[in-house]
């Protein structure tokens, strides 16, 4: 290996540490990915995406494809046994992000349009079958790697743990697993129809059956992802091909069917209590672990990447100062901390539904999901009641430009205004690098309310906003010092 120093280590190659290493080698870093296995794991894992992470994927001009060989989830039904709804949720077509709020993709699909898209990325570099087996927190970053017995060294500027639940970075930088108590032993089955078969209202289902809680999704095409929970006493070894089959006998069979896995998993609750050790960073399932009843594991993962992302780029350009990356874990645990919860408060909503047909007392514990998308709670400016404040700013589409906001901005600083700016604060912006956009206020009617200048982060999140040319100098001044750019 060569003394070459990369901007950019990443330790495993699934969809976030791809994602994150596509994001990274876009914006001219050099990235190098050690991943110990070799090719797209061929079987399905994560099966749900959303619109903020098309949104991701636009920056990796990936999102037309993935939405391509993806399909609409419409409606999600929670049911009794016989699976009549006792709750449904319609999702609509489109969010104010401009992309379906919610699809289901087969992963090897996903991992391969990702993988195939950072082939363009000359300034990256893929070790496979390649395994870390030693780091040293120096700066740069050493890290010891085996590849066919034979070791090797290579060095990073930054080295991200994107290496999955039992992570080895997470290990070393000593961080521990805050468990939230929610250890189920659930089968998953991902099955592939082989026949043109009908199944009534094939929409997804929380199947809160008292004898059996079970989850089914129409996956895209002739995918279809069921998981049941087991019972007190089983085990995987009571879940025989024949076990399996009886299983899924409601929805398919032998004759029309075919499994591509069946595997017991214990679903998880924790979040790392250390997200970083000075250059060295996790994210992903090293980070956290939910209950996959959201489908939202992959996703918060991704938001890691791309917040992680823009400080890392900020700060190897010159742009902010390392305290910059401080903030990474203020923003990201607590938003990954309530994601969780969501997932834990729909399994817990399934135990409470299939009281119903026990013929007990039914005790809502939540009014449903909650937000789609909840606020980050540190490092933003400005009253925190207010609703549109640290949520991601709606994509729109600019008439004049041909383009939309999000390729208008890029990854600079934004300001949107409907007001003119006095000379002092065009100079200030000038000195901050933030592109400055006007437009017509009834464009954007919800987020000009009691506001004229709109200040937008490089991951699209909505920093603040100002009513006066005064109200906007102490926002600027306060993005300048929280966020430790250098002017």
């Amino acid at each position: 290996m060569s003394d070459k120093i990369f901007d950019i280590g990443i330790i495993g190659y699934g969809p976030v540490g791809a994602t994150l290493s596509g994001l990274l080698s876009s914006l001219g870093l050099s990235v190098v990915v050690i991943e110990k296995n070799k090719g797209v794991s061929p079987t399905a894992r994560a099966i749900n995406t959303d619109s903020e992470q098309l949104r991701t994927f636009n920056f990796l001009n990936i999102a037309t494809e993935v939405i391509a060989n993806s399909r609409k989830l419409k409606k999600v039904h929670f049911t009794d046994s016989e699976f009549n709804p006792y709750s449904t949720i319609d999702i609509p077509e489109e969010d104010k992000l401009g992309w379906p709020p919610t699809l289901l993709f087969y992963q090897p699909e996903l991992e391969t349009i990702i993988r195939s898209n950072n082939l363009n990325f000359k300034n990256l570099k893929i070790l496979e079958n390649t395994e870390a087996v030693n780091i040293e927190s120096t700066d740069p970053v050493r890290v010891d790697i085996r590849n066919n017995k034979k070791d090797s060294t290579i060095y990073c500027k930054y080295l991200i743990g994107c290496d999955g639940a039992n992570s080895f970075v997470r290990k070393f930088i000593n961080a521990k697993l805050i468990d939230f108590g929610f250890d189920q032993n659930w089968i998953v089955i991902d099955a592939h129809t082989t026949k043109q078969i009908d199944i009534s209202k094939d929409e997804a289902k929380q199947i809160c059956d008292p004898n059996r809680l079970k989850t089914y999704v129409p996956g895209r095409r002739n995918h279809k992802r069921f998981e049941f929970k087991l019972l007190e006493g089983e085990t995987k070894k009571d879940f025989t091909k024949n076990k399996v089959w009886e299983l899924l006998s409601p929805w398919i069979n032998k004759n029309n069917s075919k499994i591509e896995r069946a595997v017991v998993y214990k679903f998880h609750a924790c979040i790392a209590d250390i997200w970083r050790d000075k250059n060295i960073f996790i994210a992903g399932d090293a980070a956290h672990q939910m209950p996959p009843f959201l489908g939202a594991g992959m996703g918060t993962g991704i938001r890691d990447a791309f917040n992680l992302a823009w400080k890392i780029y900020l700060i190897i350009k010159g742009m902010a100062e390392e305290s910059l990356l401080e903030t990474y874990q203020q923003e990201r645990e607590p938003h990954a901390n309530w994601t969780i919860q969501q997932a834990k408060l729909i399994g817990e909503m399934m135990v409470q539904f299939s009281y119903r047909e026990k013929g007990e007392k039914y005790v809502p514990s939540s009014k449903g999901y909650g937000e789609v998308f909840p606020h980050l709670t540190k490092g933003y400016y400005g009253d925190p009641s207010d609703g549109l404040i640290a949520t991601p700013f709606c994509r729109f589409d600019l008439d004049h430009s041909g383009k939309d906001s999000d390729e208008y901005f890029g990854w600079n600083f934004g300001l949107i205004t409907k007001k003119k700016l006095t000379n002092e604060i065009n100079l200030i912006l000038k000195k901050m690098n933030i592109k400055v956009l006007s437009v017509n206020d009834n464009k954007l009617k919800n987020y000009f309310k009691e506001a004229n200048y709109l200040l937008i982060r490089p991951d699209k999140y909505l920093f603040s906003r100002s009513k006066t040319n005064s109200d906007l100098k102490k926002a600027l001044s306060e993005l300048e010092n929280q966020f430790s750019l250098i002017t």
